[in-house]
């Protein structure tokens, strides 16, 4: 971000939230963007059903992917930067004006004494907690990236109030199911709860209800029709089980179906809520109603 100079060329270790989001940035600028991952996909976490979508857009934009790259080193050069790495076996080298790294974080933990108080950490040198936030030393928290979860801020302010009511007394703990994971691509992704395998492998009967972005006038009006919102149901009672959106504006619709999570609320609890129209929101609404087998704006 401190660059005085759009690069014409960029490659990007990395293919995660920061550097996919980063990385899209870029190539909006015009650079020439090559992400190097080193596993199958890129945006990991996310169903592949997912990613599809914002590598579609991506590939609009002249990105190259390459996955199941391992980057071997960076050198200087006269002009830029020269990236060697192996992809299916081979040695190959890109050069480019800069490299950006986002191969991930670590909590910083080592040699601040968390050891000699007895506080104890995990094999990623991450902070061990309990379901109150609490560390192996009882009047010490721990909260955020420094424990063990992925690293969200949403994620940490949670935790902040947990642990906050717990020392004032309360026998408050931590609940994630209800916690959103969202990556600020093109277009957006997001995912709360369980996702359809995730509930399968649960043991849950499941029903799916999809709704495409395509069929929303709003998003056909904004010229966003990539994408669509999944709602994850038992299949017995309708129970919202989690969702997941890719398509514009989903870190915003991701909240209703957080919220239909948390308050154990069901699809026909969403398809009865009435909805603004023209809006985004109203996806929402489709999908229960796909679920439900009462679909109105598609066949």
């Amino acid at each position: 971000m401190s660059l005085k100079e759009i690069p014409k060329k960029l490659v990007v270790i990395g293919g995660g939230y920061v550097g996919t989001e980063l990385g899209t940035a870029f190539a909006n600028f015009g650079t020439e963007v090559t992400f190097l991952e080193g596993a199958k996909d890129i945006l990991g976490g996310f169903e592949k059903q997912m990613t599809q979508v914002v590598k579609k857009r991506l590939k609009k934009k002249g990105v190259t992917i390459v996955t199941e790259a391992v980057a071997k080193g960076v050198e200087e050069t006269k002009d830029g930067v020269k990236v060697s790495y192996e992809a299916k076996g081979k040695e190959e080298t890109l050069e480019a004006d800069y490299v950006l790294v986002t191969v991930g974080r670590k909590p910083n933990t080592e040699e601040i004494g968390l050891e000699q108080v007895g506080i104890e950490l995990d094999e990623r040198g991450r902070v061990k907690t309990d379901k109150q936030c609490r560390t192996s030393v009882d009047n010490i928290y721990a909260i955020g990236d420094i424990t063990a979860g992925p690293p969200l801020a949403h994620k940490a302010s949670y935790e902040g109030k947990i642990a906050a009511e717990v020392i004032s007394g309360e026998k408050s703990e931590v609940d994630y199911i209800g916690v959103p994971a969202v990556a600020f691509t093109e277009p957006e992704l997001a995912t709360v709860g369980l996702s359809e395998q995730e509930a399968k492998d649960k043991g849950f009967n499941v029903k799916v209800g999809k709704f495409p972005f395509a069929a929303n006038g709003r998003a056909l009006a904004l010229n966003e029709s990539d994408g669509f919102l999944k709602l994850i149901t038992r299949k017995e009672d309708g129970l919202v089980l989690g969702g997941q959106i890719a398509g514009p504006n989903a870190s915003d619709m991701i909240s209703e179906i957080g919220l239909a999570v948390e308050s154990g609320m069901t699809a026909e609890d969403i398809a009865l809520t009435i909805h603004a129209h023209p809006t985004l929101g109203e996806i929402t609404m489709e999908a229960a109603e796909v679920g439900l087998g009462k679909p109105v704006h598609m066949l």
